[in-house]
């Protein structure tokens, strides 16, 4: 499913030219399709170059994560290596829960900043009022009341035929279950059946993004013995220095990312109790 959020957003911003991507990003004159150096094994969600000359990237968040400071200074040194150009940087928040992430890199030897728009926190009256459909359905996500967008929405899929009806009402059920509420769009809508798969827009986006976790996964399968092995090194040392852990601590360790094993193991001498310890993941 997180998938077909990614690509949900993707196709909004690739169809959109209404007031929602001017306010991010101003006037855009087009979207690049550049893919960063695979021995970073990464791939940025949007990069737009606008008509002030600037490129500007765009990465769509829906939860709270603790490395994305280092990956966005991830993604601006291999655009500057590979563009050999200034990129402006907006990470674009979009989860339910507060918004928990800092909007910068800082270590001793270098501070890289980017902006953080936190969707959920905007008024979205003006892009209710849009002309531009994908503002409306922008709208979902701020804290402009869910009713009222829905029947807005409803009411202009209404009017829609064809491969547009299709597309926004695809688009606008993935962004439903984004806050809970896929099926009881589906309920309200007069074609409830929606194959993404089979969607002109989403299904190539999602086929592509599919492609790419398989070329990742062979790198993925290797890392993954490693990682395991730091993870069970980690759980020994904690238990070394607290005792046996209790059920909580051995899950949060179990679901803990690479990143937090990291964090975790530079931390594990400096606080002299467990919750303090863990409770750095975000």
């Amino acid at each position: 499913m997180p998938q077909n959020f990614d690509v949900t957003f993707k196709a909004l911003f690739l169809r959109s030219s209404g007031i929602f991507v001017r306010q991010l990003c101003g006037e855009i004159v087009g979207w690049q399709n550049v893919e960063q150096p695979t021995v970073t094994n990464r791939r940025a969600d949007l990069l737009a170059r606008c008509v002030d000359g600037f490129l500007r990237h765009i990465e769509i968040q829906l939860y709270n994560e603790a490395a994305i400071p280092f990956r966005m200074a991830e993604y601006y040194v291999g655009f500057f290596r590979l563009l050999n150009e200034h990129v402006i940087q907006i990470l674009l928040y979009v989860g339910r829960e507060p918004l928990r992430m800092p909007s910068v890199f800082l270590t001793p030897a270098m501070r890289h900043e980017y902006r953080i728009v936190n969707l959920r926190e905007m008024d979205g009256e003006e892009l209710l009022a849009s002309d531009d459909w994908t503002d409306n359905e922008w709208a979902l996500l701020t804290k402009t009341d869910p009713e009222r967008v829905i029947r807005v929405v409803l009411e202009k899929l209404d009017r829609m035929n064809g491969e547009e009806r299709q597309d926004a009402t695809a688009t606008f059920l993935l962004l439903g279950g984004i806050l809970g509420i896929e099926e009881d769009l589906r309920s309200r809508i007069n074609n409830p059946m929606i194959d993404v798969m089979q969607n002109k827009v989403l299904g190539p986006l999602v086929r592509e993004q599919i492609e790419a976790g398989h070329k990742a996964s062979l790198e993925m399968g290797r890392q993954e013995g490693r990682q395991e092995g730091f993870r069970s090194l980690f759980r020994q040392l904690v238990e070394q220095r607290f005792g046996p852990l209790p059920a909580w601590a051995a899950d949060c360790i179990a679901a803990g990312s690479a990143e937090n094993i990291k964090e975790w193991s530079l931390a594990l001498y400096d606080t002299n109790s467990l919750e303090l310890l863990l409770r750095s993941k975000i």
